[in-house]
Formats: structure tokens, sequence, C-alpha cells
């Protein structure tokens, strides 16, 4: 039997929407046929326990260059192994610099096609650093049998950077509109974070300066504290420091939540609770991280039948059309984020519409399966 292998560090349950995407591509597949190898993290039994797709997993350290070069070759030996043992004539190589050099000297020496996975800021100069990095990115991306992208902005960047179309796949995240679902504010979470009658703001994203974090203090702060308004933030990352010191300096302190990282199953609940979803995303060029490539956090918003409120940077634009689903806004411009939150605030009837259009678009557009099934027609180890 031909089989497919995808080789990824995001899977869940790491809380992702690289991982995300990929435990709802890879679980319409054949487990038999579509294999996952990826690191073990914490919890990762638990959700494997349950999941409808259980992956190969391996122990290794996970932080460090020593770490780094360890879990390199386990991965090489593990991949080899699978090769020579069980029939793997297809990689997925879920990130550029650890898993695609490993597909595409798989593909040279073996002939085994190598799908690059991409999503967005991966030509650009910052991304690169060195020179000798920027010559193993380019022969990444140019020798590499195909690109998946994650959204038109993102494909547009490659075809720019010339690679042909007939090698770019396009795979726009979805959403689990079985999963993410309109309801009631959980009072548990009401009660949690204090916030009974109050209007709820809602982020939920790593903790980095691309997400705008800081964008939705400085638009509270012009608010004031009349609007009875709370802020609430889900997930963790390197800017916590930096948006607590915000929140003293705006007079916001008591207004504002940090939850943490949250479970993939206790999210729904948080987009419940929430009146507005926003994430005014920037676009930061000394990182490595560049652009928002899609942000699966609007739609799954949506699906719950909220608005959401993006940055006009990146992919989001696949993911919220201004005026339908949500607005999109200036993500240096607080007064332009200012002016869509009041009127939201101030008008529930257009929230209320502009998260039902949402809502009825991620069920005519956002499906997984679909996504499954454009991914498969790209296959190449048959039947």
């Amino acid at each position: 039997m031909k089989r497919s292998l995808l080789l990824t560090n995001d899977y869940p349950p790491v809380i992702s929407g690289i991982s995300t995407v990929y435990y709802h591509v890879w679980k319409h597949y054949d487990p038999e046929r579509m294999l996952v190898l990826t690191p073990h993290v914490d919890g990762d039994k638990d959700f494997d326990s349950s999941a409808v797709f259980s992956p190969i997993r391996f122990r290794t350290p996970q932080t460090g260059l020593p770490g780094k070069l360890i879990r390199l070759i386990l991965t090489v030996s593990w991949t080899k192994w699978l090769v020579f043992f069980k029939g793997v004539r297809e990689i997925h190589a879920g990130q550029i610099l650890s898993a695609g050099p490993i597909g595409l000297a798989f593909q040279k020496i073996f002939g085994i096609p190598c799908f690059l996975w991409v999503y967005g800021g991966e030509t650009t100069d910052a991304y690169k650093g060195s020179k000798i990095t920027e010559w193993f990115i380019d022969t990444l991306l140019n020798q590499a049998r195909y690109l998946v992208t994650n959204s038109p902005v993102v494909t547009e960047e490659f075809l720019e950077y010339g690679i042909p179309r007939d090698r770019i796949i396009e795979i726009i995240p979805a959403v689990d509109a079985s999963t993410f679902t309109p309801g009631p504010k959980p009072k548990n979470l009401v009660e949690k974070f204090g916030v009974d009658g109050k209007k709820i703001l809602l982020t939920v994203s790593r903790l980095t300066k691309r997400k705008g974090h800081d964008l939705v203090l400085r638009a509270m702060k012009n608010l004031g504290k009349s609007n009875d308004l709370h802020y609430i933030i889900v997930g963790s990352g390197e800017d916590r420091e930096r948006l607590e010191e915000l929140i003293v300096e705006y007079g916001l302190s008591g207004m504002v939540s940090f939850a943490g990282r949250v479970p993939d199953e206790e999210l729904p609940d948080y987009y419940r609770l929430s009146d507005i979803y926003v994430m005014p995303n920037r676009e930061v060029l000394e990182s490595t991280d560049s652009i928002e490539g899609f942000g699966i956090s609007f739609i799954e918003a949506n699906a719950c039948k909220k608005p959401s409120i993006a940055g006009k940077s990146g992919g989001s634009g696949a993911a919220v059309i201004d005026g339908l689903n949500g607005y999109r806004v200036d993500p240096e411009d607080p007064a332009e984020l200012t002016d869509r939150l009041t009127a939201l605030l101030d008008n529930p009837e257009l929230a209320d519409k502009l998260g039902q259009q949402g809502y009825e678009r991620v069920h005519a557009e956002f499906s997984w399966e679909d996504r499954a099934k454009t991914l498969s027609e790209y296959f190449t180890i048959g039947e």
C-alpha cells in the first residue's frame, strides 16, 4: 500500500491555527494511508485517546539548539523507516525550515514528491536572514513539487516570487460548524470573569505584536469606562508583559482579563461569551512571523454568530469581508477601530446582522471536508 506522510511540529493538543488545519483536514482521510509524524507534547495521550485520527509520536527535547538537532535526526530516522517499511511515497512538510529540508531530501534521493506548506512571509528578508538561509529557502521553494498556501494573499506572495501557478495548491482554512455554534453566554464564564451585564470584546491568539492586542487597548482607552466594556484575551505569548504595562498606563485595570491557554473544547464557550471578536492583525516587517496568513479565529467567531474585526493586513481579507461578517480596520489607527467598535456597541441590531451573515457564510463556504477533498485531488499515491 502506498502511503502519504505529514511531518509537522504543530499538531493537537498544540494550540495553533496550523495545528487546527492539519487535524481537521487529515481526520477526513484513511489513517492507514495518510500518516502523521509529530513530536510528543504534554497532554497528547488524552487527546489521542478520543481523537478520530491519531498520529505517530516520538519523544524529543523541545527547546534549544541541541534539542532541535536531536529532533531533526529522529524525524529523519522515522521518515526513512516509514519510507522503507511502510510504503510512504508522498511527504507533506508542515514547516518550511524544520520539515522542508527532510521532505526535499527524500524527493531528490527517492523521487518522493514533497508538498511544502507555507503560511506567508517566507519570502521576506526578515524571514530569510542570512545569505545561507536565503539560499536554503530559495532552494526549498523552487524545488518542492507543490507549495500549499492558506489564502489568496499568500498565494499571490509566491506567484510574485516566481512560483508557477500550477505548483501552488490553495487550502483556505475552514471551521467545524458542529462544534463552534451559537449559544447563550455561559454562566460559569460570566461568574469567573465577573462580567455580568457587560459587553465583552474577545481575542483568541498568541500574544504577539502581530495580533494587535495593543490597538484594542488603545481603542478601549478612547471609549472610556462609561461603556462598561470588558476585554478577554485568550492565549499566551511573549507580548503579555508589554500588554500588562499598557493596561496600567491606559487606566484599564479591572477591564481586561488574561484567560491564558484554553483547551480547544472550551473555546466555543469563550466565543459565546463575547459580543464582538476583535483581532486587528498587522504586518511586522522585522519578524519571521510577519503576517497573518488567514485567521481561523475570525470564522470561528462567525460560526458562533459573532461579528469579527480584523486588520487590513495579510490574508485576513479571506476571513473577514468588510461590511458582510465584520469589519477590517487600519491596524495602526486606533481611531478607526474605536469608530467600528462604537458602531457595533451602540447598534446591537447591526452586530447581530453581521454575526448572522458570518454564520451563513461559514456554513456555505468553510467546510473541512471540502478542503480535504480539494487537497486530495493533488495526491500522487493513487487509490
